[in-house]
């Protein structure tokens, strides 16, 4: 079992349920039966379930990992909202839910490899 060294703060779990809970719908809209399938919704479950009742010391290496993917997506569709054009007060916004959205997969990542 892996363990975050530094708790998610408000805000960066409330991020991390959104994406956890964004894949979960995106995987169920699917309609996929397959096992693989079936145990990526299980482990995002499990993961966002964790992350709700604030148990950061218990996550398996998998759903570690989902969270990052999470974020990462998460991270691409905000960093492809800035263009030149992207008024300052957007891209205030945009910058700090990037910033966050790093902040909370460093700490993930961090977990996943201590041993």
């Amino acid at each position: 079992m892996l363990q975050l060294k530094t708790p998610l703060s408000p805000t960066e779990s409330e991020m991390l349920l959104q994406c956890l809970s964004e894949m979960e719908n995106n995987l169920m809209s699917k309609n996929s039966s397959s096992n693989q399938d079936m145990l990526k919704r299980t482990t995002l479950a499990s993961a966002r379930q964790k992350v709700q009742s604030q148990m950061y010391d218990c996550f398996y290496r998998e759903e570690i990992a989902n969270m990052v993917f999470a974020l990462d997506s998460l991270s691409r569709k905000y960093h492809a909202q800035l263009t030149e054009s992207t008024p300052v007060e957007t891209a205030a916004t945009v910058g700090s839910v990037l910033r966050t959205v790093a902040v909370t997969r460093a700490k993930l990542r961090q977990a996943a490899t201590r041993k």
